[in-house]
C-alpha cells in the first residue's frame, strides 16, 4: 500500500510518502505559516523523486491537529480534495500520535503540546509488542492538571517517555512530578510526516476503513471564536419594537444599509407573521435582523449589522438567535436569499447547515440571489 501523509499543523510543512511502513521519499520544512503557498509543490516535488503520481497513492493521511487552526484547515482540505477527485480512502491522525510514534521502546508516552500561559494540549499512549494504545485520548489543561492526570494514570513502575515542545518548555515541573521519566532528543519533538503516515498505516489496517468524516481536531476554540465570546458577554439581544426602529431611523441607510425605508420596516415591525430583533452595546443598536413565517416555514427577511461594527461576529449571533426562535416556532425548514457575491454570507449560512437549493435570477436589480435553506 503506498501512502500520502501531508503534515501542515505546525510550523513545520511534511510531506511523505511510503510503501506500507517503509519510507520512499520524505520532504519536511520549517515554512512557518506559508503552508498554503508551499504544501502543493512539495508534494508535486516528492512525486517526482519517488517516480509516482497520485494514481499511485492507495491512502491519504493528514494530520488532524491539535496545531496551527489554519495549517489543519489547509491539510484536511488538501487530502478531502485529492479523495473527491480519486475516490482514495483517507485518515486523519492527531499529531499528538504522530509524536508518540517516534518513541519505539516499550513505556507510557506522555505528547505535550505548548499552548502558552501554562496550558498545554496533551495525551497518553501506551507502546507495547509494537501497539500503541491510547490512554488518555487528546485533550487541553493546564500544565499541572495534565500531569496530575498522567501521574494517576501510570502506576509508578512503569518506563515514562515525555515528547513534544512541551517536555522542553514545562521540563523542570515534570520532573517535579515524574523523577524517573524521560525525555525525547529535540529533533523528536517536532512532528514528523513519515511518523503520521505510519500511524496512519496503522489505523487504516485495523479499522479497514476509512474516517467516517475526517474533521479539524480543535481542542482549543480559535482567537477570534474567543474574542467575540468575550465581546458578546457585552451584547444584549432582544425583539425590536417600534423605539429601536425610531432611534435608528435617521441613518438607517447610511449607517447600515440602503436597505428598506423607514415605512416599511415599521409595518413589518407590526404583522403578526414577523419576528425581528435587534443587538445592543450599551444601549446602542449595532444590529438587526427578522423572518417572517408564511404556513411551516421561517423566511429570513434580513441580517442587517452596523458598518463599523461589521467582520466582529454580531451578523453570527444574530444568526444564531433566529434560529432558536424558529425552532421555538416549530416550523419545518428556515429559507434566505443571499446576493450570489456576497462570499462572507454565503459561507457563515454554510456553517450554520443550510445548502443553496435554488436561484433568483436579477434579484437584487442586475445581482442574482442564491435561495438557501436550513
Amino acid at each position: 500500500m503506498k501512502i500520502l501523509s501531508i503534515d501542515t499543523s505546525s510550523n513545520i510543512c511534511g510531506v511523505s510518502i511510503l510503501e506500507d511502513t517503509n519510507l520512499i521519499c520524505k520532504l519536511d520544512q520549517f515554512t512557518e505559516k506559508t503552508h498554503s503557498e508551499n504544501l502543493m509543490p512539495m508534494i508535486e516535488q516528492a512525486f517526482n523523486q519517488s517516480n509516482l503520481s497520485l494514481n499511485d497513492i492507495d491512502l491519504l493521511v493528514c494530520d488532524k491537529g491539535p496545531g496551527s487552526f489554519t495549517g489543519i484547515r489547509i491539510g484536511v482540505s488538501t487530502v478531502k480534495a485529492f479523495h473527491d477527485s480519486m475516490q482514495i480512502p483517507y485518515v486523519g491522525i492527531s499529531s499528538l500520535e504522530t509524536l508518540a510514534y517516534s518513541v519505539e521502546k516499550d513505556s507510557f508516552i506522555v505528547s505535550i503540546l505548548d499552548c502558552k500561559n501554562d496550558n498545554c494540549y496533551f495525551a497518553l499512549y501506551e507502546h507495547k509488542n509494537f501497539q500503541y494504545k491510547e490512554i488518555i485520548a487528546p485533550s487541553t489543561d493546564t500544565i499541572k492538571n495534565t500531569l496530575l492526570l498522567c501521574y494517576k494514570a501510570i502506576s509508578s513502575n512503569n518506563s515514562i517517555v515525555f515528547i513534544g515542545d512541551g517536555s522542553e518548555v514545562y521540563k523542570d515541573i515534570i520532573n517535579e512530578y515524574f523523577k524517573d521519566c524521560s525525555f525525547c532528543i529535540i529533533e523528536n519533538n517536532l512532528l514528523n510526516s513519515y511518523y503520521l503516515g505510519l500511524a496512519g498505516f496503522n489505523h487504516f489496517k485495523e479499522n479497514k476503513q476509512q474516517d467516517d468524516d475526517l474533521l479539524p481536531l480543535y481542542l482549543k476554540k480559535p482567537q477570534a471564536q474567543r474574542q467575540l465570546e468575550e465581546k458578546s458577554k457585552n451584547i444584549e439581544i432582544s425583539y425590536m419594537d417600534v423605539s429601536d426602529l425610531e432611534s435608528i431611523s435617521s441613518c438607517l441607510n447610511s449607517d447600515f444599509d440602503d436597505f428598506w425605508n423607514y415605512n416599511v420596516f415599521k409595518d413589518e415591525l407590526a404583522s403578526e407573521n414577523s419576528i425581528y430583533i435587534v443587538s445592543k452595546l450599551n444601549n446602542e443598536v449595532i444590529g438587526f435582523a427578522g423572518f417572517k413565517i408564511l404556513i411551516n416555514e421561517a423566511n429570513i427577511m434580513n441580517i442587517v449589522v452596523r458598518k463599523d461594527f461589521r467582520n466582529q461576529g454580531i451578523g453570527t449571533l444574530l444568526l444564531e438567535k433566529l434560529i432558536s426562535l424558529s425552532e421555538e416556532k416549530k416550523v419545518n425548514s428556515i429559507t434566505l436569499e443571499v446576493m450570489e457575491e456576497n462570499y462572507s454570507a454565503i459561507h457563515l449560512y454554510k456553517n450554520f447547515d443550510f445548502k443553496i437549493v435554488g436561484m433568483r435570477k436579477n434579484y437584487y436589480q442586475d445581482k442574482n440571489a442564491l435561495i438557501m435553506k436550513k
